[in-house]
């Protein structure tokens, strides 16, 4: 027991901003390969290895973040890489790049993403998926204003000009 113990605590364990910067990096380097080689599936690879790889080194309550971000994470750099490595008209390059370079991993990044949200379940998912939705309860039935007063209903129908606002009030019964 003691032994798993001292496994455990010596683990490195990411924050989730870590754990984004860490998948930028390996899909960066993935699409970077992708489009220096005639390799197409080291796009693919490179997603399921970095999503892998966050969701498993990243601290239990950033679970969330991880497990969703990686979509939108590949698409940003992939326009970046597409942008990098565009060729004459680059418009056209880029959405001719990354339509075709998605065709080409959509089936990775299907395998990728289930097998990210298996693990991340796995380490406590439900757990923070528990929690977020008690934080967004906690708070009241109804959701907080966040408007500025001025900007708030009541506010507003106060100040508008129009015939109510400027008749005197009813005489009280």
């Amino acid at each position: 027991m003691a032994g798993q113990t001292q496994a455990r605590s010596s683990r490195i364990l990411l924050t989730g901003r870590g754990a984004v910067m860490v998948m930028l990096a390996v899909f960066a380097l993935g699409l970077f390969g992708a489009s220096w080689t005639p390799w197409p599936v080291l796009a693919g690879a490179f997603f399921v290895i970095g999503s892998v790889a966050a969701v498993i080194y990243v601290r239990p309550g950033d679970l969330l973040m991880v497990t969703i971000a990686p979509p939108l994470l590949f698409g940003i750099t992939l326009l970046g890489v597409k942008a990098a490595t565009a060729t004459g008209n680059v418009v056209l390059s880029i959405a001719e790049g990354t339509a075709i370079t998605m065709a080409e991993v959509a089936p990775w990044l299907f395998a990728g993403m289930a097998l990210t949200l298996v693990i991340a379940w796995a380490r406590g998912l439900g757990g923070c998926i528990r929690e977020l939705r008690h934080d967004l309860r906690a708070d009241g039935s109804r959701p907080a204003d966040h408007r500025p007063p001025d900007r708030r209903p009541e506010a507003t129908a106060a100040a508008r000009p129009g015939p109510a606002a400027a008749d005197p009030p009813p005489p009280a019964a």
